[in-house]
């Protein structure tokens, strides 16, 4: 801070004493130092309780109608596996595949070499009933009619096989959707016209009598439907995944069955449980947070961050009531501790795990009332605890106070820096003209102590 130089001529330690002084002019600045880290921290403070709040928040989704109504699916054959979702509601099902889904799959007549030309032609692709679309490749080999296939994006993919005889090149063309409706027509024009095939007349991949195929394009699969019955009603699906046949459970089947195969739809207990485990937990490390930044310690005297701060406290209050509030309409429960979930003497939750199952079994109706109902302690909490989030909640209030504090104390202490600025200049030039006066008098001094003793 500007001059640190000590005395020039009479040896006084000029950068001594003003540091001396200026230490004592620092006392307001700690201070305001000290207000910035204690805002900082608060605020900080408040960022940890707005992310255990959130934490709550995001736990009592789980206790939505959705979550609590979560259903789990088994089947007793591992060619029909099981995924629940929204809708689903328990029960019992018996199913049997009859056919699996399958795309179209056409091979052409074999030719010795897969890059030898055919000769002039052209070849019309038509996928699904769709617009014909007509290739036109400048060589037409297998490999360039496969390349000019796959480059053109019809939903179809082409690849040359090779059956190991003489004549065993051939251009293999399959959809790649499945379903019935997924058919594929080819007209060929002058050398490739024996590529044509017509799904309304098919001729089937086989080997007559002398053991020869056929010398035109046939099918070696037909495309088709995935075919089921459940509880004896027809269901088909273009594809093997069977989305809508059961509400809110989606069936993949994976080979056809000769027998009924066993769905059950149950309750997801396991899941339900997680889901009030999860709320109960959240709101512990709710309170526990809470509990350490306001505590106080008696042994130092000190209180933690936020002690004295009603805004922690006022978010417990309000949460506390909301949760042990009766419910409305609710059948057998009315209240948390219906089913297991009380609170203890210190303020946390704790779960009896038999009782919570037992209205898992024997109410699972009345569980999601309690919970997810119109009056139900999730949907109240979830509003509450919304708006103590929201942009004028106690946490966005007390963090923009604080904020504010923060930036006026910034503002203070570059006031107060340009303060010490000017006074430690001040000083320095006090004292180093009382430096220069101090070194001319003491010149003086010793030029009449010469001629004193001249005289003498």
């Amino acid at each position: 801070m500007g001059i640190t130089v000590s005395g020039i001529g009479s040896g006084l330690d000029i950068n001594s004493l003003v540091t001396q002084l200026m230490a004592s002019e620092q006392r307001p600045m700690k201070l305001i130092k000290s207000q910035e880290s204690a805002a900082s921290a608060r605020i900080s403070a408040y960022g940890q309780l707005s992310s255990s709040l959130a934490a709550f928040q995001s736990a009592l989704k789980g206790l939505s109608g959705t979550g609590l109504g979560a259903c789990i699916a088994t089947s007793s054959s591992a060619a029909i596996t099981l995924t629940t979702g929204s809708g689903a509601a328990p029960g019992n099902y018996s199913v049997q595949v009859t056919q699996l889904a399958q795309a179209t799959k056409l091979v052409s007549a074999g030719q010795a070499d897969a890059s030898a030309s055919l000769g002039a032609g052209t070849l019309a692709i038509s996928v699904a009933g769709g617009a014909s679309v007509t290739l036109t490749p400048a060589s037409t080999s297998l490999n360039d009619l496969r390349d000019a296939i796959n480059g053109a994006g019809l939903g179809v993919s082409a690849s040359i096989v090779d059956d190991g005889s003489a004549n065993g090149k051939r251009l293999m063309i399959a959809g790649k959707d499945t379903g019935a409706g997924k058919s594929i027509a080819l007209t060929g024009s002058g050398a490739l016209s024996s590529f044509s095939f017509d799904p309304n007349a098919p001729v089937s991949f086989g080997y007559d009598i002398s053991g020869n195929p056929p010398a035109v394009m046939s099918q070696t699969q037909q495309a088709q439907d995935a075919m089921a019955s459940i509880d004896g009603m027809k269901v088909t699906s273009a594809t093997n995944t069977f989305s809508s046949a059961l509400p809110g459970v989606t069936l993949r089947v994976t080979q056809t069955t000769t027998s009924a195969v066993s769905v059950d739809v149950q309750r997801d207990a396991s899941a339900i449980k997680s889901s009030v485990n999860a709320m109960v937990k959240a709101w512990n490390d709710l309170k526990s947070l809470v509990g350490t930044q306001t505590a106080w310690n008696d042994t130092t005297k000190t209180g933690a961050v936020l002690h004295g701060d009603s805004g922690p406290a006022s978010v417990l209050k309000q949460i506390r009531p909301a949760m042990t509030q009766a419910v409305a309409g609710a059948g057998d429960f009315t209240r948390l501790t219906d089913i297991g979930v009380s609170f203890q003497k210190d303020g946390t939750l704790a779960v009896n795990d038999s009782k919570l199952q037992s209205a898992i079994d024997k109410h699972p109706a009345d569980l999601q009332a309690l919970f997810a109902g119109s009056d139900g302690v999730a949907t109240r909490l979830g509003t509450l605890v919304a708006g103590m989030l929201g942009d004028a909640g106690v946490i966005s209030t007390r963090k923009d106070g604080l904020n504010a504090m923060l930036r006026g104390l910034t503002r203070r202490e570059s006031t107060e820096q340009a303060r010490l600025a000017a006074m430690e200049a001040r000083y320095r030039a006090q004292y180093t003209r009382l430096d220069t006066t101090l070194s001319s008098m003491q010149n003086t001094s010793a030029y009449l102590a010469q001629q004193l003793a001249k005289l003498s």
